[in-house]
């Protein structure tokens, strides 16, 4: 289970991608990583898997899983002094944007996290992480000991901060592996890094998946741009409900708002 609350993470999804899985992965890509649920997923599932490479362009986010990877006593340590602090929200905020120490960086990102709306992330035009205060009650412990069960999960696990382009010119999958791609979607808020993911990054994209030599899974919004970018792959719609809305008489019903689209490669 991912240490955080984020928004497109994919548990709803999870059982729906798993059906299009292969049944032995060698190697596991996924450069759009997120909240880590998929990986998560692999790596408890497909014991068969002897590599995962992971990557997201938010360089805050891969700090905080590196260092909850290589410095987990620490990051502990560092984590109990702040909650023993008890700030205020807003003043962990303006600390968390302001700090030049790593691995306080990562624990403020993981404190605000649990505090925030929704899990959002979400930055200004200057880079600063604005999202107010959520109505959250949290069991620190307990989301302690989530941190070392995630920490031994992800020991042997690649962690990279670049985006999908250079990710693929670093790793070459071959038949035998899988590829998630869980990219901002199409027609949707894509500013979580304060980098906009538009219409040449979803083509580029595109064309990437389409000559990968693997099987290939995707995830997207169910709009004609993307499924007419796939047409040649296979494409499933999925029901979803997304929560980010205060209000919750404006938040999506089910309906097929997301797709799927698979790509066997060989």
């Amino acid at each position: 289970m991912s240490i955080l609350k984020w928004v497109g993470g994919k548990r709803q999804l999870l059982e729906r991608l798993e059906e299009h899985f292969p049944t032995d992965i060698l190697s596991f890509y996924e450069p759009f990583g997120g909240s880590l649920t998929v990986t998560l997923c692999v790596l408890e599932k497909y014991p068969s898997v002897k590599n995962v490479y992971v990557a997201d362009m938010n360089p805050k986010l891969v700090n905080l899983y590196n260092q909850i990877k290589n410095n987990l006593d620490r990051f502990i340590g560092v984590a109990e002094l702040q909650l023993k602090l008890n700030e205020d929200y807003y003043t962990l905020r303006e600390k968390f944007n302001t700090t030049q120490n790593k691995i306080e960086e990562a624990v403020l990102m993981w404190i605000l996290n649990k505090k925030c709306f929704n899990g959002l992330y979400r930055v200004n035009k200057s880079g600063k992480f604005n999202v107010p205060e959520g109505k959250n009650s949290v069991n620190w412990e307990q989301q302690i000991e989530n941190l070392k069960r995630f920490s031994d999960k992800i020991k042997n696990v690649s962690i990279e901060c670049c985006d999908f382009r250079v990710f693929f010119e670093r790793h070459k999958p071959v038949n035998s592996d899988l590829v998630y791609i869980d990219p901002p979607y199409w027609d949707t808020f894509t500013s979580y890094t304060g980098l906009d993911f538009g219409e040449k990054e979803q083509r580029d994209l595109y064309n990437i998946c389409s000559k990968l030599n693997c099987k290939v899974v995707c995830s997207n919004s169910n709009t004609d741009f993307i499924k007419n970018l796939y047409k040649d792959f296979t494409i499933h719609e999925v029901d979803a409900r997304r929560t980010i809305n205060r209000d919750s008489s404006k938040r999506s019903p089910p309906q097929p708002v997301e797709v799927i689209m698979i790509g066997n490669n060989k």
